[in-house]
C-alpha cells in the first residue's frame, strides 16, 4: 500500500503504531510560539494539546508536537501543513510515533545484567523490560561469560510514562550509582 492511500484513511501496519491524533512539527523557527502553532494548525481540527520542546534555558529546540481531538485531524495536518513555510523555514509535519523505549548509554561495564535491572527498577516506575547489551567473552580461565557492552534499552508501560521520565531528565541528569548515564528516546 502506498503512503498516499495510507494518508487517506486506509492505514498500513506502521500507521497502527502512530499516536492516534498527534503530529511532530520540525523545522520551527526559534521565534515560533505555541500561539503560532495554534494559529497554523487549528484549521485542521480541534487542538487538545501542543508544545514546543525547549532546552534547560527555555530556548526552543526547533520542534514541537500538536495533539488533536481526532486521529483524522492529524492526517489532515500532515497533508496540508507539511512543507509550508514559516518565517523563512520549511516545516516538516509527520505523524508522531508512540515510543515507549529509552536508550541508556555510558553505563558502567562492571555491572551485571541483574545489578543494572535492579538499579533501573529502583530508579523508575512502570518498567516492562530491561535489555542490557552483552557480548560473550573468554576470560583467562577460558570459560565463557557475558560482558556488559555499556548500553541498554529499557521499555516502559506507556508513552506517557516515558514522557514524564524525559521531562524529569531535562530538569536533572540521572546519576545511577556514581556513573553519569546518557538517556535518549529510541526511534
Amino acid at each position: 500500500m502506498d503512503r498516499r492511500a495510507a494518508s487517506q484513511g486506509d492505514y498500513d501496519e506502521q500507521d497502527r503504531r502512530v499516536k492516534g491524533a498527534e503530529v511532530f512539527v520540525g523545522g520551527l523557527p526559534r521565534s515560533a510560539t505555541e500561539g503560532t502553532l495554534r494559529e497554523i494548525f487549528s484549521p485542521c481540527g480541534e487542538i487538545v494539546d501542543l508544545r514546543i520542546m525547549k532546552d534547560q534555558n527555555g530556548v526552543s529546540k526547533g520542534f514541537g508536537f500538536v495533539r488533536f481531538a481526532e486521529r483524522e485531524c492529524a492526517h489532515i495536518a500532515k497533508r496540508q501543513k507539511n512543507g509550508i513555510e514559516l518565517q523563512g523555514k520549511r516545516l516538516a509535519v509527520d505523524l508522531s510515533m508512540d515510543q515507549d523505549t529509552l536508550f541508556f548509554g555510558n553505563l558502567c561495564k562492571e555491572w551485571s545484567a541483574e545489578e543494572f535491572e535492579e538499579l533501573i527498577h529502583k530508579t523508575f516506575k512502570d518498567v516492562l523490560s530491561v535489555d542490557l547489551a552483552t557480548a560473550s567473552n573468554l576470560d583467562s580461565s577460558a570459560s565463557r561469560r557475558r560482558v556488559n557492552r555499556g548500553f541498554a534499552f529499557v521499555r516502559f508501560s506507556s508513552h506517557g510514562v516515558l514522557t514524564n521520565i524525559i521531562a524529569s531528565y531535562l530538569k536533572q541528569s540521572y546519576w545511577i550509582k556514581l556513573s553519569y548515564v546518557y538517556i535518549s528516546i529510541c526511534i
